[in-house]
C-alpha cells in the first residue's frame, strides 16, 4: 500500500511537471511576433505607401473559390500602384470562367489603367482597406485589398465572368527599376 502511494505521488509530480512545462511553453509562444518598434515602423511605411499611392503587392498564395490553396511562390504576380490614376495588375487565375473572354483574352486577371471608384479607408481594427473597380476588354472586376499592420495583404477579386478568388501576400515599396 505504501509503495502504491509513493508511485501515485511520483506520477502526480511528473504530470504536474509536464503541465507546468506546457503552460510555460504556451505563454512563450503567445508572445507578439513583432516588437513595438517594428510595428510602428511598418505602420509608418504603410501610411507612406498609401499617401504617395505608390506601392507593390506580391502574392504568395491564391485561394480559388472551388479548390485548394495554390502557392504562387516563383510565379510572377503583382499589383502595382504608381499613382491614384495609374495601376497595373497581373494575377494568375485558377478557377471556373462562366463566359468566354473571346479571342486573345487573358487567362489571368490583368488590368492596366485608372481604377474606378478608388477608396482608401481604415477599419476598426487598424487595417487599411483599398477598394476599386476596373474593366479590361469585356471583363469587369471589383477589388478589395486589406493591408494588415504587419504588411501582410489579402486581395479579393470579383469578376463578372469568373468565380471569385482571393490572394495572400505582402506589400512593399514600389520598385521603380522593375516596373
Amino acid at each position: 500500500m505504501l509503495i502504491l502511494k509513493e508511485k501515485m505521488k511520483k506520477q502526480v509530480q511528473d504530470i504536474m511537471l509536464v503541465a507546468t512545462g506546457f503552460v510555460v511553453l504556451m505563454m512563450l509562444s503567445c508572445k507578439t511576433s513583432q516588437s513595438l518598434e517594428e510595428q510602428q515602423r511598418n505602420a509608418q511605411e504603410i501610411e507612406q505607401y498609401l499617401q504617395n499611392s505608390s506601392f507593390e503587392i506580391e502574392h504568395r498564395w491564391m485561394q480559388p473559390l472551388r479548390g485548394n490553396q495554390i502557392s504562387l511562390i516563383g510565379n510572377p504576380n503583382y499589383i502595382r500602384m504608381y499613382s491614384r490614376d495609374s495601376l497595373s495588375i497581373f494575377l494568375p487565375y485558377f478557377g471556373v470562367r462562366q463566359f468566354s473572354g473571346g479571342y486573345g483574352s487573358a487567362s489571368g486577371i490583368e488590368f492596366t489603367g485608372k481604377p474606378k471608384a478608388l477608396q482608401m479607408t481604415e477599419d476598426e481594427k487598424g487595417n487599411q482597406i483599398i477598394t476599386f473597380s476596373g474593366t479590361q476588354q469585356t471583363e469587369a472586376y471589383d477589388f478589395k485589398i486589406t493591408i494588415y499592420p504587419n504588411k501582410n495583404v489579402q486581395t479579393f477579386v470579383r469578376s463578372n465572368q469568373r468565380d471569385n478568388i482571393s490572394y495572400d501576400g505582402r506589400i512593399q515599396e514600389l520598385d521603380t527599376i522593375r516596373s
